[in-house]
């Protein structure tokens, strides 16, 4: 059995920053399996169709899958095309494409997913991606009989605008993937590779036994196209995605359960993955507090100073119900404890309104409590029995860690892409963006530890005798370690210092600085 971790990522207020298609790209593989079934939807993987700056997803009519075998050539149905990212194992594989994210190195990737079409028989066949008609090169993938077992993921963790987790708490035994299913409710698990809904010889199927009974569960594909969406003062900008639904049969009982899921595609069955999963009842959350309330899946960074914020994820939207606004995070030490500031809350403005959809905060700290602290998520309608988290370590320490630059630099066009694809969207739908203007310029600062809010981060630009302090409306896009900000438009071409310095309301932290060319413009 195959297991690995999903990061669903929510791009909120000014998402990531761009990456742009180049005049060349690579097909690197096939994904989950070089091996297939017809009826399989299955991801093949392209480089070199993105910029150094970050991810940007590419439109499906954009793309074209050929299979060919033994001379013939057939063309495949294109589902969606999503930006993923797999980690790099050997670092003499690191190259252009490969990015730092939160201390990993990870390969960028547009995927492509088709549907492996009919009529292939066992044996080697090929696959040719083309992007706006120009074609890739072939790569292997051997048509099968038998499906293979799944890839399944564990829980999904939202990481909040964009930001890596640095930890993911508490740890996974066995067969257990940390889900925790709704009876008699539809949740969405991640399951890999799906199949074509359309085809009525291909199915996920899953199966729950518990108590020595078997109950097999109805299950579905749900797509969810790419879409831009207006959030405060800038865009959210969604990625395409499918997943698996699944109706959690009512007749379960509270406790241990195992699953069977089991692909079926051309008529013919894999072999099962068995998963244990936790089945649940908010309706009676006090006969078994333990599994109906919040778990803290990511706690980011995990050492902050007083003042600055922090990321959580929480997995289920449910476990915040009837009315997640009403959320609260604790600090604590010892006896003592503190109420921090929840600043962003995914669960009010998206991307999913449902009930399993997992849930990401921005909370600020307070110098209350100094040193080892434990975080702890607490939904008040439901009392600390059965609404309060188990703790998650964090590290305050009396001072403003400063952010980590790596690089500034005047933005390129690749770099802007995304800029200028929000701009024409919100200029589409007859709405301002004041996020990009065509006839400003713009610097990409390189940088990790950042305060997700512009009000807590000061950036100064010294030319000459004159200095310039950028206020929060500069701030143009965030991204996993970018972040673009418009120039001032009295700078001239020239020698440039940059300075940027978190904030914690009352004190700054150790300048960074660095210097750039600001060239003339063309």
């Amino acid at each position: 059995m195959k297991l690995s971790f999903l990061l669903l990522v929510l791009l909120m207020v000014t998402p990531l920053a761009a990456r742009s298609q180049q005049q060349s790209f690579t097909v690197a593989g096939i994904k989950p399996f070089d091996k297939a079934v017809p009826g399989q939807v299955m991801d093949v993987l392209i480089e070199g169709l993105n910029s150094d700056a970050a991810p940007m997803p590419l439109p499906a009519t954009a793309f074209k899958v050929e299979v060919s075998q033994d001379g013939v050539t057939q063309l495949a149905k294109v589902r969606i095309v999503k930006f993923t990212m797999v980690p790099v194992t050997n670092t003499d594989t690191v190259n252009r494409n490969t990015i730092d994210f939160a201390g990993m190195k990870m390969r960028a990737y547009q995927s492509v997913s088709f549907v492996v079409p009919k009529g292939l028989h066992s044996g080697p066949a090929e696959v040719i991606a083309s992007y706006k008609g120009q074609r890739g090169n072939a790569v292997a993938m051997e048509i099968i009989e038998k499906p293979l077992r799944p890839l399944v993921t564990t829980t999904a963790v939202l990481a909040a605008g964009g930001l890596p987790p640095d930890r993911t708490p508490g740890k996974l035994a066995g067969n257990d993937m940390g889900w925790r299913l709704e009876r008699g409710a539809t949740a969405r698990i991640s399951v890999h590779p799906l199949v074509d809904p359309d085809d009525p010889d291909a199915a996920v199927l899953i199966r729950f036994k518990q108590d020595g009974n078997d109950y097999d569960a109805v299950t579905r594909i749900a797509s969810s196209p790419s879409r831009v969406e207006e959030r405060g003062r800038g865009v959210g900008f969604f990625v395409a995605r499918e997943e698996l639904e699944v109706d959690v049969p009512p007749a379960l009982v509270l406790g241990k359960a195992e699953m069977e899921i089991r692909l079926k595609a051309n008529g013919q069955v894999s072999d099962p993955v068995n998963i244990t999963a936790a089945i649940t009842d908010m309706t009676r959350a006090a006969e078994v507090p333990n599994v109906t309330t919040p778990r803290v899946l990511l706690l980011a960074p995990n050492r902050i100073g007083a003042g600055q914020s922090v990321q959580i994820s929480v997995d289920h939207r449910r476990t915040l119900e009837p009315s997640p606004k009403e959320t609260q995070v604790i600090v604590e030490q010892g006896n003592a404890r503190y109420f921090a500031t929840i600043e962003k809350n995914s669960a009010l403005i998206g991307p999913s309104k449902e009930p399993d959809a997992p849930v990401a905060f921005f909370v600020r700290t307070t110098r209350q409590l100094i040193g080892r602290v434990q975080v702890r998520v607490l939904n008040p309608l439901r009392g600390e029995q059965s609404g309060m988290s188990a703790p998650v370590p964090l590290e305050i320490v009396d001072e403003v860690l400063p952010p980590e630059v790596s690089g500034v630099g005047e933005s390129t066009d690749a770099e802007l892409d995304r800029l200028r694809q929000m701009h024409a969207a919100q200029k589409e739908a007859g709405r301002d963006f004041h996020a990009y203007d065509p006839e400003r310029r713009y610097l990409t600062i390189r940088v990790r530890g950042l305060d997700y809010n512009p009000k807590f981060v000061r950036i100064t630009l010294e030319q000459g005798d004159e200095k310039f302090t950028l206020s929060p409306n500069d701030f143009s896009l965030y991204s996993n370690d970018a972040l673009i900000v418009r120039l001032p438009e009295d700078l001239t071409a020239g020698n440039v210092k940059f300075t940027i310095e978190n904030f914690d309301g009352e004190r700054y932290s150790t300048p960074v600085t660095k210097s750039f060319v600001l060239t003339p413009r063309q």
